[in-house]
């Protein structure tokens, strides 16, 4: 029997009790981010996402309607009283001992698995700024051909994320004035359109 693994960057993250890099910054998960997340724990996009404009053009920013305003997903951050610090990803979990989980595990997004790495111009390399006060990373703390394929599979899911909102903003675009969508519409679109992508893949694997 084959025991599971883990990987010097996980412990470290796994070991870091304040987690503040879930706390600083925004979360901004892929379609199948999404899918693979609701999907799995039965529950709505709408429960655990929010949407702000974006303020430049990009392939994952989606429309609501034809004004030009083109929105993004963002993972929701919990309800804080505080106002010193920034709020929790809504997935964070506190444990009896103080130190902080998250709630996904595996299901977290892609661009969780791969932090604090990113890609410059091809290369892999640590972000400057990554936010996390633990420890000061560096490509020391990784294991770089497991880095890349986690980032091969980031950047497929980017580029195919892509592709569904491109599919989605031109029939905003296209449909009648009467017809009103919004932010539940586009993410019962995304489940539905990652379950025909998966069930495609399904077909084509039983053939």
């Amino acid at each position: 029997m084959s025991v599971a693994t883990t990987s010097r960057k996980e412990a470290i993250w796994l070991g870091c009790k304040a987690k503040t890099c879930c706390h600083n910054g925004l979360v901004v998960p892929t379609g199948r981010d999404v899918w693979r997340i609701s999907r799995t724990l039965d529950t709505p996009p709408w429960s655990f996402l929010q949407y702000f404009q974006s303020p430049t053009s990009r392939r994952d920013a989606f429309a609501l309607d034809r004004s030009g305003r083109l929105f993004r997903l963002v993972l929701a951050k919990q309800p804080s009283r505080r106002t010193k610090t920034p709020s929790p990803c809504i997935f964070l979990m506190r444990t009896r001992d103080g130190d902080r989980r998250c709630g996904l595990g595996d299901l977290r997004p892609q661009v969780c698995k791969t932090f604090p790495v990113e890609v410059s111009n091809g290369i892999l390399c640590v972000q400057p700024n990554h936010g996390c006060s633990c420890r000061s990373w560096s490509l020391v703390d990784v294991d770089m051909e497991e880095e890349q394929q986690l980032m091969e599979q980031r950047l497929s899911d980017a580029e195919e994320y892509h592709e569904v909102v491109e599919y989605w903003n031109a029939q905003v675009m296209d449909a009648p004035d009467e017809v009103q969508v919004d932010f539940v519409a586009f993410c019962e679109y995304l489940l539905q359109t990652y379950d025909d992508i998966e069930g495609a893949r399904a077909m084509e694997g039983a053939e």
